[in-house]
């Protein structure tokens, strides 16, 4: 009678889940260290509880300390995450965004200090006075969005004519406010430069020459579709943003899909300045304003700590982050397609910033220190 008790528990409890078999955690690589013991505990007590599904990874220097997947990538079909699933990265491709544009800058096709008015000429006399760095650092004083929808169907001159025909909301470098609009002009603006479309620049110039194989944009046909990642928690619950479309209403602000390796790789690249060319210096770190670095990357501070960070999320339970502690050499990346009511949205930045960094960082932490460069303090975003 016990045995039969404890069975028909369990069953209920698949039941009332709707996500049998969905509840699992596999390591692929974990420290023998007590901190990354406790992480690993703390993380799956969080994904049984169903806080979160997808892939976290945790790396000091070139070395990873941790590496773990969570639940299912395909809960129709059980399908479990590994290593293999592809996800969206939300507003993370604005790094992508700001690394091409920061190459051109080097390779002397354009200038930080190039306004609006150099690439629109006829666009209003407030917008022209805009530069490519307030377009970088969120302080041009455009507003956020341009479009109703990620998907809204647009092409690139209907974006670029709404967006320059913006009302300000502020000066430009009167206000720093986050403009998504802002970085789609700045692709658009790559088109100009390049003669490419901003797709095949990316491609060519930053996922080729990193061997990023699992990353492109939605619809990519060089993305293998049966290895993505369906989203939960948001609407149209087990659906992919990525079977949906690319259109200018996303294109330079989002759009991207990637792996947990490829975001990794990608992560290192913007830290050591490999997108650039030999000997070149690394602007991805450098300073647009007290809050934004010029790889749309934001400066922040959490428990007293320095964090420069990018996080990214959509309304189909996709969230994601990657997160560089400086003083610590961490990198710490989240690639997660599934949330509950606990963070919803925000899921990718409260399970690093509630369950991840006081693990990592908290008082008595002794992980091998080899320190990438400071930054300075900033508000949290």
């Amino acid at each position: 009678m016990y045995r039969i008790a404890i069975f028909l528990f369990v069953l209920f409890l698949s039941g009332c889940s709707g996500v049998p078999d969905c509840r699992n955690v596999s390591s692929i690589i974990q420290l023998d260290n007590e901190i990354i013991t406790n992480l690993a505990g703390e993380l799956q007590r969080e994904h049984m509880a169903g806080t979160f599904d997808g892939l976290v990874l945790v790396a000091e220097g070139n070395t990873v300390l941790f590496k773990s997947t969570y639940g299912c990538a395909d809960r129709e079909g059980s399908e479990k995450n590994s290593v293999a699933a592809i996800s969206d990265m939300g507003s993370i491709a604005k790094t992508f965004t700001a690394a091409a544009v920061l190459q051109l800058a080097q390779n002397e096709r354009l200038q930080l200090s190039d306004t609006i008015g150099d690439f629109y000429p006829t666009a209003p006399d407030e917008v022209k006075l805009i530069t490519i760095m307030q377009l970088l650092g969120h302080s041009s004083g455009l507003d956020n969005f341009h479009n109703d929808s990620d998907f809204e169907l647009m092409d690139k001159a209907q974006a670029e004519s709404r967006i320059l025909a913006m009302p300000l909301i502020a000066k430009p470098d009167e206000k720093i406010a986050y403009s998504n609009a802002g970085y789609t002009l700045l692709a658009a603006i790559v088109e100009k430069v390049s003669g490419q479309s901003f797709q095949d620049y990316v491609h060519d110039n930053l996922l080729v020459p990193l061997n990023l194989n699992n990353t492109g944009f939605y619809q990519d046909q060089r993305i293998s579709v049966h290895n993505m990642a369906r989203g939960y928690g948001g609407d149209d619950q087990g659906s992919t943003t990525f079977e949906k479309g690319l259109t200018w209403a996303l294109v330079g602000a989002g759009g991207m899909v990637t792996s947990i390796d490829d975001l990794a790789i990608w992560s290192a690249a913007l830290k050591n300045g490999t997108i650039f060319s030999a000997g070149s210096s690394n602007p991805v770190f450098t300073e647009a304003n007290e809050r934004w670095l010029l790889g749309s990357l934001a400066q922040v501070e959490i428990n007293g700590e320095p964090i420069i960070q990018m996080g990214g999320s959509t309304d189909y339970g996709y969230t994601a982050l990657i997160q560089f502690v400086p003083n610590r050499d961490l990198l710490i990346v989240l690639l997660l397609n599934a949330h509950d009511s606990k963070y919803k949205n925000a899921t990718h930045h409260r399970l690093s910033r509630n369950h991840i960094l006081p693990i990592l960082i908290g008082e008595g932490v002794e992980l091998p220190n080899n320190s990438m460069q400071p930054t300075a303090d900033a508000p949290a975003d």
